[in-house]
């Protein structure tokens, strides 16, 4: 069985958690192929990285469809599929890793040094799935992180991380859907 999912959402751990029960889902009623169509703004390093490891543990062959933004950590998620297309006019985006502080908060050195090492660790993790899933080397996927910066499909071709270039179709039976982050 195939089927084809448009996954429109955030990464989140609640989202990663809710695709992952559809993904389980499938394996349970023997799908053999599915396509992901991937517009997400990116979200949070660890449930990326959840999504991405599942996604190559699947066993089916998923192919993954850049229709508008694959942004920061859908990257990752995005480099999941086996096969990777994007449509002409999409974009992937890549920024360093940060962290929000809300409030009132007082940073000490040693806050700082513990934040800075986390960040240099997704960093490294994130540069380590890039190059794994692509022909970029480890020190460039490092430099994707120096400032943010948009690139295009071509681009994407060039450096492998898409196969191919094409429109994106959702199957005119019926057996597609769009996932927005929630179950149901």
């Amino acid at each position: 069985m195939r089927s084809t999912v448009v996954f429109s959402a955030d990464i989140t751990v609640a989202s990663a958690q809710n695709f992952a029960t559809i993904l389980s889902n499938m394996v349970s009623q023997k799908y053999t192929h599915l396509t992901i169509g991937i517009n997400s703004t990116g979200g949070g390093v660890q449930p990326g990285v959840f999504l991405h490891n599942l996604l190559i543990s699947m066993p089916m062959e998923i192919t993954t469809h850049n229709i508008g933004n694959v942004d920061s950590i859908a990257n990752v998620v995005f480099l999941g599929g086996s096969h990777r297309r994007s449509c002409h006019s999409s974009t992937f985006m890549f920024h360093g890793v940060g962290f929000d502080l809300s409030g009132n908060v007082r940073m000490e050195e040693k806050n700082l040094t513990e934040l800075l090492d986390s960040v240099n660790a997704d960093h490294d993790r994130i540069s380590r799935i890039i190059s794994s899933r692509t022909e970029l080397a480890v020190e460039d996927c490092r430099q994707l992180f120096s400032q943010q910066k948009t690139r295009g499909a071509e681009w994407a071709l060039e450096n492998g991380m898409v196969h191919e270039i094409c429109d994106f179709s959702m199957p005119s039976d019926g057996s597609g859907f769009v996932f927005t982050g929630a179950l149901g």
